[in-house]
Order: structure tokens, then sequence, then C-alpha cells
């Protein structure tokens, strides 16, 4: 048997760093919660290994040259009003980085709140929308808290694709919205243009639109596909320099669609979100003007992680410990774990008995999954990869024995 770091004797026993850590962490329900609980448990112990993670690590000396450029005096032009429509230098950037008009983008305060924003526009309590499975909770969150009867639009197979006909099947007369993501968020797998046009076809005869939540959009950048606003009319866009950027705490997000859409969703939630923030999105604008220490930031931890993620992924696939593909793109990956339907409590155990902190598949809707992050430090990545390894093997031998 070939184990995380070579051979390995199957007789050897794991390393084991039990932690008197509650319980419950792993009984709450959505991952937004467990992610909230977790980080206000923040510092971790030093041995632990997150492998969570959904986003690079933050470009912190790359943010602190823009914001000093931004405030040094004379303080920067892109500091200005965004009171109504939101800063003009963003717009502006964003149109042309993304090729469309700038009267179809809205800004706002991040992809979650752009969700809510079009859901507030786009659906009454009663009304029906279809959410991808597997899927980032907040999708299925958000639309409930709308008000709205929520079901559930299936990914399936190697790529988790998405069957035109099985979305003809669930559209209903009343489905207003259908809210996917790509990269999909959990497996990071991409949707290629063609595929989206042929599913906003079909729901363009339903006179239904289709949100994509895109924050990890441009993860792909090199694979040619165009931002999913301009695939078709019906088709909205959601982003953010969260995921790819690592820039959450600058909240800057973003929705490209239809110009009279935009201006409906703008004006139907003016009593509602009063504008972004004037102060960060001064400092997004300089970093959409001049994203390229940013591309670089993410390319570079990419480069450097994603050929310790294969290593690891090939050698626990071969050892029959897990399945599935790596995407092509994206900093996620959602393999399955073969042997296990309840994630849940394998997380919990390999978070009080090994030191690792994993996202168990029950947060994205399939069990036997796990979602794996790898916009880390590669070292950190690599140990807690190995841990994984000899954990997963160490628990199918104690199995097998029993």
């Amino acid at each position: 048997m070939i184990g995380p770091n070579g051979p390995c004797d199957p007789g050897s026993s794991m390393s084991s760093h039990p932690l008197a850590l509650p319980d419950t962490l792993f009984d709450i329900e959505s991952f937004a919660a467990w992610s909230r609980a977790l980080y206000r448990m923040m510092p971790l112990p030093g041995h632990v290994r997150t492998l969570f993670e959904s986003t690079i690590e933050e470009p912190t000396d790359q943010l602190a040259a823009v914001v000093r450029d931004v405030f040094t005096t004379p303080v920067s032009d892109r500091f200005e009003s965004v009171f109504g429509r939101g800063n003009a230098y963003v717009i502006a950037a964003l149109a042309q980085r993304y090729g469309v008009n700038e009267d179809q983008i809205v800004c706002t305060t991040g992809a979650s709140t752009a969700v809510g924003m079009v859901l507030h526009t786009l659906v009454k309590p009663g009304d029906h929308v279809l959410v991808e499975t597997p899927r980032f909770d907040v999708l299925d969150s958000l639309s409930r808290d709308r008000g709205a009867r929520v079901d559930t639009l299936t990914r399936n197979g190697a790529g988790m694709k998405i069957d035109p006909d099985h979305l003809a099947d669930k559209l209903q007369p009343d489905t207003r919205l259908v809210l996917i993501s790509n990269l999909h968020n959990p497996s990071g797998y991409l949707m290629r243009e063609a595929e989206l046009a042929e599913l906003a076809a079909v729901a363009e005869r339903n006179g239904t639109l289709i949100l994509v939540d895109e924050v990890y959009g441009d993860f792909a950048g090199e694979s040619g596909e165009t931002c999913a606003a301009r695939v078709a009319p019906n088709v909205i866009t959601v982003n953010s320099l969260t995921k790819v950027f690592g820039l959450f705490a600058l909240r800057c997000g973003w929705i490209v669609c239809d110009p009279a859409l935009a201006r409906r969703i703008s004006r139907d939630n003016a009593d509602r979100e009063f504008g972004v923030s004037k102060l960060t999105h001064a400092v997004a604008a300089h970093v959409l003007e001049r994203p390229e220490p940013f591309d670089s930031h993410w390319r570079t931890i990419l480069n450097a992680t994603r050929p310790v993620l294969e290593r690891h992924f090939n050698a626990m696939r071969d050892d029959g410990l897990i399945d599935g593909i790596l995407p092509d793109y994206g900093c996620i990956c959602f393999p399955e774990i073969l042997g296990v339907t309840d994630t849940r409590a394998l997380a919990r155990d390999m978070w009080k008995q090994q030191g690792l902190v994993l996202a168990p598949g029950e947060f994205f809707g399939q069990p036997g999954h796990i979602r794996l992050g790898f916009g880390v430090a590669p070292d950190r990545l690599d140990e807690g990869l190995a841990r994984l390894h000899e954990a997963l093997y160490a628990r199918r031998r104690a199995v097998r024995s029993a």
C-alpha cells in the first residue's frame, strides 16, 4: 500500500491530536452557520490543519500597497460618492473586464447581497425557484428567506452537469428563478458557455431567468468562457472580489444583467440597500483598474498548491479511499469518500482526533463527500492532506478488522 508519504506499514499507527472541542460543532445544519462558529473559535491550536477554506489567502501586502496609494495626499479621485448606483470607476472597470455595458452593472456589498437583491426583485413569497444541488447553502437559504417554494435541480455525473431535459421537467409555470454557480460550488467544475446557453433557452421558453453565481469564475479566465450575463438576455451574473482575489475585506460585489432589469433591481432595493462603502469601493476601483498584482497572487498560490493536491488526491484515489476527478480550475474540489455515508460524523472524528477541519458534504446537500479547499500555504496543505490520507486508511483498516 502506498501511503500519503510513500510506502506505508499497514500496521503502523497514525499520529493523533485529540482536541477537547465541542461535539456540537458538527451538529450545526448550515455551512454558513458552521463556518461562523468556527471562526469565532480562532485562533485554533497550532497543530490544526484546515482543509475547508473556499478562497485564496488574503493578499495583505498587495492590499496595503493599494490602500496607501488611494489615501496618500492627495487622496485618489476614486474616493467619490457611491450614493445611488455605486462607484463609477468600479463600474467602468467591470464593464471593461467582462465586456458588458455600464448600464448592465449594479454594485453591491458582496455576492450574497447581490443574490438577495435579485430575489427581492424577481421572486414574491410563494413563487417557485430552483436551486442546484449539490449547492452552496446560501443560495438555498436566501431563497427560503424570501418565502419562495424551493425545489432542487440536480447536478449529475463526473462533471456535475445539469441535463437540459431535467431542467425542463422541473420548471413550473411560476418558476421565477433558477440559481446555479459557475465554477460550481462545491465541486469546482466549469460549465461551458454552450451548456449554459442550452439551459437558458429551456428557461426562456418558460419565462424563467437564471442567476449564475460566478464568484469562482475568474479562476477559469484562460478557458475562453465569457461572463454568464453575455450568454443570453435571461441570464444574470453575480460576482465579487472575495474568492479569486481573496479581498473579502472590501465587501465589493456586483450584478450584471439586462439594463432594464438592472434599473429595476436598483429601484426595488433602494429602501433595503442604502449603498456600498465609499471607502472600500474606492480601493476596489484601484484593484480592478490594476489587477495584475492580485492575479499574480492567486496564480502563484495555485501553481504551488495544485501539484500538492494532485499528488495526495491521486494517491488516495489509488488506495481506494476517495473517488472523483479534480476540476481544471479554481481552489476547491469535492471528492467522494468511499465507504462513508455519514461525512458529518467523519468530519467530527477528524476534527477531534486528527486536528483536521473538513467541510462535510451534508453542508452542500450531498453526504458521502467532503469539500476540500487548496488556496492555502502549500506546506500546511501538504501536512493536512497527508494526515487525511493516513486517517482514512487507518479508518478503513479498523472497519475491516472489526
